[in-house]
């Protein structure tokens, strides 16, 4: 396994990520399995191919990296997380799978550099599964993933949506729980999509998931520009 520990996040973030997550490692996925929906309907939809490099931008304990990987042979996993926690669980869920520990960095969205960080030139794919509702500059994450993607790169996103179409007690409750977290929805995500693909050519795909609950957004490049 090969994971920078160099201070490529703030002092700050790295100590905040690593307190939040150290405590919950060992039940992360168990309690996060019934409300983060949508995550393997993004992971079949992915349509990696083998040596396309899929970059997880929060990938937690890598249960979607695994999952990738394994439905995908032969594409290059890679995995960047602010917390050192979460990277040495992604480490141990690949080890005791049987599978090559991918190339894992520490970091924050924001600085992502795939060539410094993962010696790739670009990503083919990159994922942010329930991460951007938790940082706190989504766009300029956006726009980060987006400048490393190759010519024909996706950008592929399920997070927390409106839930305007839930019953509001529903709503409510769950907005108050999250945000206690740290966690909210991120309006934002969708106009940023829509101007990336204007200025960069290519196309967005939005679909909601549960009445809103959550959304499934993928932005797809053009080699050419319309």
């Amino acid at each position: 396994m090969s994971v920078d520990t160099a201070a490529t996040a703030p002092d700050d973030m790295r100590e905040r990520m690593e307190r939040m997550y150290r405590p919950q490692r060992l039940i992360y996925d168990a309690t996060r399995k019934h409300y983060l929906l949508g995550r393997d309907r993004l992971i079949r939809e992915l349509d990696a191919r083998p040596g396309e490099i899929v970059v997880d931008i929060g990938c937690g304990t890598g249960r979607n990296l695994l999952a990738i990987a394994r439905r995908y042979p032969g594409v290059v996993p890679c995995g960047l997380d602010a917390a050192a926690v979460m990277l040495e669980a992604t480490g141990e869920r690949f080890r005791r799978a049987g599978q090559p520990v991918p190339q894992l960095c520490r970091g924050l969205a924001e600085e992502l550099d795939p060539p410094a960080q993962f010696g790739a030139a670009h990503a083919d794919h990159a994922i942010f599964s329930y991460s951007l509702s938790m940082i706190e500059e989504p766009v300029a994450a956006i726009e980060r993933a987006v400048g490393h993607l190759g010519p024909t790169g996706r950008l592929h996103i399920v997070d927390f949506g409106t839930m305007d179409r839930l019953p509001q007690i529903l709503a409510t409750g769950m907005c108050h729980w999250l945000a206690r977290f740290g966690v909210r929805h991120r309006p934002e995500i969708a106009p940023t999509l829509e101007r990336l693909a204007r200025e960069k050519g290519g196309r967005v795909d939005r679909r909601p998931i549960a009445n809103g609950y959550a959304e499934l957004l993928r932005l797809e490049l053009s080699p050419t520009r319309g």
